[in-house]
């Protein structure tokens, strides 16, 4: 083949291409489009974890080591191929998952907080035959979810539609005061109210405080209403506790709110130092009601070792057990095996609630 052909050929090519693209550059000058560049495809987004429970939204599948301290109990928690951490649909609760294990319930080694209150309860209230001895191993064969907090007064009146909070407090309040205050230095009512602005009016400024003044009975209702229920002492403890066999997670006044920090009050959840699994207040801010009997010798029918227990079958007392301390207490009282009992109708200033679930 005539070599100069194939170049006269190949210019020719070169040149249509040449005409092409001077014509489109002129078309895009003169009002027309370009040929546009084909676009990568977007990338899929990541599905989200599926909820294996129709109560539940899914928030984390995997523990956060940096939340979940315990060594031993992010491995348990990751084998049970439960999601870890997850919200209640009917009451946005979020609950962290408890997994199976064992461990030592009653008296902390050593604790001589503990042998003071027995001699204290066997001074004052004989018929409370009051003890947190002999500690026992407990397994717990079952994980669980257990609230993250307290209940708050904001979760409570979602689902029961009132707040039976002693401490309690909107808006409204606090504009008054800042009224009274701008009146005091000077100003008419009218301008006082001018330079407060408007506030929202019934703003409860305590929502994430701790829900108090109920009893176990109006936790029975709640339940009732969501499904949930309150949790065993012993599952208490056990998530108290998260693998620490000392009286306390912490130290008292970085992980509780109580009568040294308290300035009598209850305080938003979540503000104090959590212990190994992820749960915040379990000692402090409110007391929260199990939902066993109580008897104070309970223990003794313990002593070679129990699994998943429920308490006695009745109370002498007609009373049920309480954990964990509250912010009018000492630290005499704020203690991870510390036991109280009071009458399931009792609605008290300094007693809440968390509950529990079934991981199914």
């Amino acid at each position: 083949m005539n070599l100069m052909k194939i170049n006269s050929g190949r210019n020719i090519v070169l040149m249509l291409v040449g005409v092409v693209m001077v014509a489109a550059l002129i078309g895009a000058s003169q009002g027309g489009v370009a040929p546009a560049k084909p676009k990568p495809k977007p990338k899929p987004a990541p599905a989200a974890t599926a909820s294996p429970f129709p109560w539940a939204e899914v928030l984390e599948q995997n523990p956060d080591p940096k939340v979940v301290t315990d060594a031993d109990y992010l491995k348990r928690i990751t084998e049970t191929n439960l999601p870890w951490r997850v919200k209640d649909k009917k009451t946005g609760i979020e609950m962290l998952l408890v997994p199976p294990g064992k461990f030592v319930m009653g008296m902390s080694p050593g604790d001589t907080e503990a042998v003071a209150m027995e001699k204290y309860m066997a001074e004052n209230l004989p018929k409370g035959k009051y003890s947190e001895r002999p500690a026992h191993e407990v397994t717990i064969t079952k994980a669980f979810y257990l609230g993250r907090t307290e209940v708050t007064q904001e979760q409570w009146m979602k689902v029961m539609g009132e707040n039976p909070s002693k401490f309690q407090k909107n808006s409204n309040e606090q504009r008054d005061q800042v009224i009274a205050k701008y009146i005091e230095e000077g100003l008419t009512k009218q301008e006082a109210q001018e330079k407060a602005g408007a506030e929202s009016p019934n703003q409860l400024l305590t929502a994430k405080n701790p829900v108090e003044q109920v009893s176990w009975d109006d936790c029975q209702k709640f339940c009732a209403k969501t499904g949930m229920k309150l949790p065993t002492e012993a599952q208490w403890e056990y998530a108290c506790r998260a693998g620490v066999r000392k009286p306390r997670y912490g130290e008292l006044d970085q992980i509780a709110w109580n009568n040294g920090n308290s300035g009598e009050t209850t305080h938003p959840v979540a503000q104090k130092t959590p212990n190994a699994l992820g749960f915040y207040d379990m000692i402090g801010n409110v007391w929260e009601w199990t939902n066993d009997w109580y008897e104070g010798d309970y223990y003794k029918s313990c002593a070679d070792g129990v699994v998943d227990p429920t308490g006695p079958a009745q109370s002498e007392l007609g009373a049920r057990v309480l954990r964990g301390g509250g912010w009018s207490n000492d630290a005499f009282h704020c203690r991870a095996s510390l036991r109280y009992g009071n009458a399931p109708g009792s609605q008290i200033g300094d007693v809440g609630c968390r509950f529990a679930r079934t991981a199914d």
